[in-house]
């Protein structure tokens, strides 16, 4: 573990070292699932609503308005848009519709690209990273009819349980793809952050709060949080040990900033490398930044009224 003083501005100063001289996955899933389940989601969809808008050309941004206004008609209204996972799918669509503007190709299925964490050795997601990234795709075509919205929501939750008992049994099976894997282990949590919500929103449709809901998902993060970081399995495609002087090397010939960072984050346990430590020290990171709040609210979003186009009447 590090010292107090050792932060997320310190560990973006060795993180790019580390990983130029050992290789290892990027654990920072997609700001967008933290902002749009967090307590203020209705603001940063809004923000990120016109920070994709302000980024396309005229002509862009008349095949995007033109793309929202088939999916949801002229009113440009979204029931409940503006919290939890309709708010995350309302960005990612917008997302979609901005990178279709532009005449990129985008795929229609399996996982979202940026949104989890993707192993770049083997490619692999887990079972519930299909299912979450089919929900969200399909969230906007049915946003406003409460009915299917209800069902179908229902219906992805009994699948994100059967994804997880299927995964625990791959697990248990196959210890190649252990719980404790580093990139497994921040998709787990945030599958369980993404049933959570789906639970509240189940709720929110209802106007009812499940406290067993939460109470379930408090528990499974603390008794999975209750693991030591030390336990988890770091996949570096190096020798640490090897790649330790190479790392001491280049932080000595770094910017002062760097050197300070590399003071301040220096491991307590004696002898351990730095490669390795560096490479926690960015899991912990990404992991203690996966939203835990639970989103109370019921707030539709107003497509038409941030429109930066011409919404035609």
């Amino acid at each position: 573990m590090a010292n107090n003083h050792c932060g997320f501005e310190e560990i973006a100063q060795l993180t790019p070292i580390a990983r130029d001289i050992c290789p290892y996955p990027n654990y920072n899933h997609s700001p967008l699932f933290g902002k749009m389940m967090s307590a203020n989601s209705s603001l940063h969809l809004r923000d990120h609503y016109r920070t994709v808008q302000s980024s396309l050309t005229p002509k862009q941004l008349e095949d995007f308005t033109q793309g929202l206004k088939t999916t949801f008609g002229r009113e440009g209204k979204v029931t409940l848009g503006g919290v939890g996972v309709v708010a995350l799918s309302l960005a990612v669509l917008f997302d979609t519709l901005a990178r279709q503007a532009r005449g990129e190709w985008v795929s229609d299925s399996g996982p979202i690209p940026g949104l989890f964490v993707k192993d770049p050795l083997r490619g692999y997601y887990p079972p519930h990273v299909y299912t979450a990234s089919e929900y969200l795709r399909l969230v906007p075509h049915i946003a406003n009819n409460p009915t299917r919205m209800r069902d179908e929501t229902k219906r992805y939750l009994k699948q994100l349980e059967v994804d997880f008992q299927s995964l625990d049994k791959l697990l248990g099976n196959n210890r190649t793809l252990p719980i404790k894997d580093d990139t497994i282990a921040v998709n787990i949590i945030l599958g369980m952050v993404f049933e959570r919500d789906l639970t509240n929103h189940v709720s929110r449709m209802n106007s009812t709060t499940d406290v067993r809901a939460v109470y379930y998902f408090t528990w499974l993060i603390s008794a999975f949080w209750g693991k030591p970081p030390a336990d988890v399995i770091f996949n570096l495609n190096c020798d640490p040990e090897d790649a330790n002087k190479d790392f001491l090397a280049e932080v000595q010939q770094s910017e002062n900033r760097t050197q300070e960072a590399f003071k301040s984050c220096k491991s307590e346990e004696e002898g351990k490398s730095w490669l390795l430590h560096v490479a926690q020290l960015e899991w912990e990171d990404a992991m203690n930044r996966i939203v835990q709040v639970v989103v109370k609210g019921k707030e539709d979003f107003d497509l038409k009224a941030d429109a930066l186009g011409k919404w035609a009447e």
